[in-house]
């Protein structure tokens, strides 16, 4: 049977009910969202232009298209926004019409239903290689024939693995040889201070076939706005992706966001010194329970795996924290976990829980 509707790490109030919760007393650790929240500049944006909820939003976007294309040192023609990088996931499936699709597993849901119509070929990924996933996509880049689209989520979700920008060049290098379109949805590499030495923006203009997906999202900690971006030299695809998106599927305060937040240098600041501090605590508090093998993290969330036999979401939602079971990610079991990083106190809750859980106490 296909997936019509993914589960994502948002998705907590029905369980939280199913205890008799609310959501607003339930501590979320399951979306990775900035826990600094909506930017106060953004605030003061909207309520300044409140009133442009009685006009249209502008149908292309060129504000908003040529901010982006600014900060990325690209042309307007390069940059595609979109409501959320979900709807340019779905978008460039269309636009590529890829019958065969390398995916990674485990990976995020989206991809595998954008492309549901298409063969799949599955990356899989093993605890033994600590979820590294180079060898094993250009190996099967190599290996496989017909292959049209190799879809890569860098960092990954939810391992927080990452190809480096070495690699990612050889697997570009192999896929433009090779005529596959190579999509790199990079939805959390802001959260890397120094993304420019991961991020493929600044190689679009030697592979035709790259395409990368960006977010504002997770990072500035608007979801409810659904913002994000694709950057590709490709024209054919930049043709496509307008010609078929929806009119003003990108709503006003969106399209605000979109051009006054790359230019919050203080939040964005803010947001390395609270991730450099918090990332670390979280982390070796977490390594310290012999219950749990933890992955290194490389941007805002921990992945890792129970080692004893216990329902650990069940047993923390009854203590009104809620985290990311993975057991629905391809390759995984219900033993593996993902946990958002959050401000101290959030994150001292999480570890006093565990200690009580394991404890026994």
């Amino acid at each position: 049977m296909k997936m019509t509707t993914a589960a994502h790490g948002g998705n907590y109030g029905e369980l939280a009910k199913q205890h008799g919760l609310t959501k607003e007393i339930v501590l979320d650790f399951s979306a990775n969202i900035n826990p600094l929240g909506v930017p106060a500049s953004l605030k003061t944006k909207i309520a300044e232009n409140l009133d442009k909820l009685t006009e249209y939003p502008e149908p292309d976007y060129l504000a908003l298209r040529a901010r982006i294309a600014s900060f990325h040192q690209l042309e307007i023609s390069n940059v595609i926004p979109g409501n959320g990088a979900t709807e340019l996931i779905f978008g460039i499936a269309k636009v590529t019409q890829a019958q065969k699709v390398l995916i990674l597993a485990p990976t995020f849901a989206e991809y595998e239903r954008a492309f549901c119509g298409a063969e799949v070929i599955y990356a899989e990924l093993s605890k033994e290689n600590h979820f590294a996933a180079f060898e094993t996509v250009f190996e099967i880049i190599k290996r496989e024939a017909d292959l049209e689209a190799v879809c890569l989520c860098n960092p990954n979700n939810p391992t927080g693995q990452l190809i480096s920008q070495k690699e990612m060049i050889q697997i570009a290098k192999l896929c433009e040889e090779r005529n596959i379109y190579l999509i790199i949805d990079e939805a959390f590499i802001d959260f890397l201070e120094a993304s420019e030495h991961v991020s493929m923006v600044h190689y679009l203009a030697e592979f035709s076939h790259l395409v990368i997906i960006r977010a504002f999202t997770k990072f500035f900690a608007i979801p409810g706005l659904r913002l994000g971006y694709l950057l590709t030299k490709n024209q054919m695809i930049q043709e496509a992706l307008l010609q078929i998106r929806e009119p003003w599927s990108i709503n006003t305060f969106a399209d605000i966001a979109g051009q006054c937040l790359l230019d919050d240098e203080k939040y964005i600041e803010q947001t390395y010194r609270w991730l450099s501090i918090e990332r670390a605590y979280l982390y070796d508090g977490l390594k310290k329970f012999p219950e749990l093998t933890v992955y290194k993290p490389s941007v805002n969330y921990i992945f890792f795996h129970l080692e004893e036999k216990c329902d650990l979401r069940t047993e923390l939602l009854l203590k009104k924290i809620f985290i990311r079971s993975c057991a629905n990610y391809r390759g995984l079991s219900e033993r593996y976990y993902r946990v958002a990083v959050k401000n101290r106190s959030d994150n001292q809750q999480l570890l006093q829980a565990l200690e009580v859980i394991f404890s026994g106490s």
